[in-house]
């Protein structure tokens, strides 16, 4: 899965470019075994595999740059903007790599929280392994680095970079799409008119899409 991101858009370039390292640590080669055990069934019964907290252990102290260490796991804080730019920050001023423990199955010994700086989660839904919450982690630190985005602009006016605060709507053209106007305020070419807009447009929808009821079920 991690190879892939060679070829993955600004992220291959940053590879390419040196700008970003990524390096892949196999837990099977932590193995207690021959036969690469690297989980088990969990004390009290239940279904599933439990990663055992040997060969983890094991994987993790095999990186000895300082890193800062972050366990994947439902039972972590919730990963948002203000926790990234502040890992980021950290990492720029303590010349820190950062090291990402995916779970798997059905989650991993809880000892195992024991050596690692932080555990987090991405949401409140379930994946089937924590390799693409990784990916996610890695992007929203990453488009941070500078030269990564190609329009360093592109950082200043986004969601979750202020306090209750989501990205104003956007349009292109043409300006009627489908018997659907842009707003008359885009095309004014006030341009103050158009930040007040933006900004206003920004906290009602951090109101109406992080404050408001469940849509789905409606």
């Amino acid at each position: 899965m991690f190879a892939s991101l060679k070829s993955y858009g600004l992220f291959g370039k940053a590879i390419e470019s040196s700008l970003l390292q990524i390096n892949v640590i196999h837990l099977r080669d932590f193995a207690i075994n021959r036969y690469g055990q690297v989980d088990d069934h969990p004390y009290g019964g239940g279904e599933g595999m439990v990663l055992m907290a040997e060969p983890l252990k094991r994987a993790i102290e095999s990186v000895t740059q300082p890193s800062y260490k972050i366990l994947l796991s439902p039972r972590g804080f919730i990963w948002n903007q203000k926790m990234c730019r502040s890992l980021y920050e950290k990492v720029q001023s303590e010349n820190f790599e950062v090291t990402l423990v995916c779970g798997h199955y059905e989650g991993v010994d809880e000892r195992v929280a024991d050596y690692v700086d932080q555990s987090v989660s991405i949401g409140e839904y379930i994946l089937s392994g924590g390799e693409s919450a990784a990916f996610i982690l890695m992007d929203s630190l990453a488009r941070l680095s500078p030269g990564f985005m190609g329009n360093p602009d592109s950082l200043v006016h986004e969601s979750y970079e202020f306090e209750e605060y989501i990205e104003y709507p956007q349009y292109t053209r043409p300006s009627l799409f489908d018997e659907k106007a842009v707003p008359e305020i885009l095309l004014s070419g006030n341009h103050e008119k158009i930040r007040q807009w933006r900004e206003k447009m920004g906290k009602s929808s951090y109101n109406y899409f992080r404050k408001g009821a469940e849509k789905i079920d409606e």
